[in-house]
């Protein structure tokens, strides 16, 4: 579903304030903020999800770590153009599982397209911006990431806000056309009547008061592309390659739903979670139970950052956690990738009611 990840970090680390020697649990969606966690010198991460392609698709970028140089990875990932980046597989694929090799040798002509763009939330973002293209205009896509940021609001009130682009936003982000693109089973909690309008005003924030030369999430919506070398996430910097690679081992995949991943870990042994908008797509109830999980897996002090779309899920409704809302406000007014309607740093509130007894050590180091 997803070949790059739609959270700013920056705003996850943030809200979990990560050391060195700590244990982190993440959900493994596009891959690229698990990697970029590697930075801040954990001891272990345990990557989590319950979609074994996004697992393949971490198997595929940690090979190409360890067997590329960087300038390769860049091409192999689609970052620089390179119609032969398909090639460079056949250097990855004996590190992969068997079920890694089966998925990505069915998807080879991903490679050739550019990986980063083939995901299903990818494909759709190129979806839009061919309609962009005719409801706003290439010159104007382009011309947004050459502005100051004291420039933006002016110029998407005068030349970017009209008709065209309100119409486009209110039926391209739909509930009818987000459920054909993507998944109609993501929306069955959702809890806003309206799509439309919903994404436009997050859509606003990010073309209008966040500093678009530096989103490097807004360029990949918008143009398709990377603006350059350097507005990329901090898991391609040049600089950051050898200390990724060194670090890969850290890295636990587990492939569950998270109140699974949670059955299986120790009581006390995770510091930090970032959960991304896990609970978007479950019910109340299994919301309420693994809270209770989280907290018998967290240490004490253990920080937590979780987002929120369109179905309220939230540890401030949950008496053992405790939400920092206004830092939670700041970063989600700041969060580049701009498409989640709410953030939460939290902790908890209370480790009395904490047990001791592990359910299980199936992932254990």
């Amino acid at each position: 579903m997803f070949t790059q990840s739609w959270e700013d970090p920056a705003c996850d680390l943030a809200a979990l304030r990560p050391q060195p020697g700590e244990t982190l649990l993440a959900i493994t969606s596009g891959c690229d903020n698990v990697l970029g966690f590697l930075l801040a010198d954990p001891a272990r991460i345990i990557a989590v999800d319950i979609n074994p392609a996004q697992t393949f698709l971490f198997e595929l970028k940690r090979a190409a770590f360890r067997n590329l140089t960087h300038a390769e990875m860049l091409r192999f990932l689609g970052v620089t153009a390179d119609a032969g980046a398909g090639q460079l597989y056949s250097r990855l694929r004996a590190e992969l599982s068997l079920g890694a090799q089966q998925f990505w040798d069915s998807h080879r002509d991903w490679l050739d397209r550019g990986l980063l763009l083939q995901g299903g939330f990818e494909r759709y973002f190129a979806t839009l911006r061919t309609l962009l293209r005719i409801a706003v205009g290439q010159h104007r896509l382009e011309r947004l990431f050459t502005l100051d940021p004291a420039q933006q609001r002016d110029f998407y009130e005068r030349e970017w806000n009209t008709l065209r682009w309100r119409s486009l936003t209110c039926v391209a982000c739909s509930r009818w056309v987000l459920g054909k693109r993507l998944d109609p089973t993501w929306f069955l909690h959702a809890e806003t009547s309206s799509f439309g309008r919903h994404f436009t005003a997050l859509a606003e924030h990010a073309i209008a008061d966040l500093p678009a030369r530096s989103n490097y999430f807004l360029a990949q919506i918008l143009l398709g592309r990377y603006l350059d070398a350097e507005t990329v996430p901090e898991y391609l910097r040049p600089h950051n390659f050898e200390t990724i690679r060194a670090r890969l081992d850290r890295v636990t995949l587990v492939t569950a739903g998270i109140d699974t991943a949670l059955e299986a870990l120790a009581s006390r042994s995770v510091d930090c979670f970032a959960l991304s908008n896990v609970f978007e797509y479950s019910p109340r109830d299994v919301f309420e139970r693994t809270c209770a999980a989280l907290e018998r897996v967290a240490k004490p002090g253990a920080r937590f950052a979780l987002r929120n779309l369109l179905a309220r899920r939230r540890f401030a409704d949950v008496p053992t956690f405790q939400a920092d809302t206004a830092l939670g406000t700041r970063l989600r007014d700041a969060d580049r990738g701009f498409i989640y309607s709410a953030f939460e740093a939290a902790s908890l509130a209370s480790v009395a009611r904490q047990s001791v007894t592990p359910l299980g050590e199936r992932y254990a180091a």
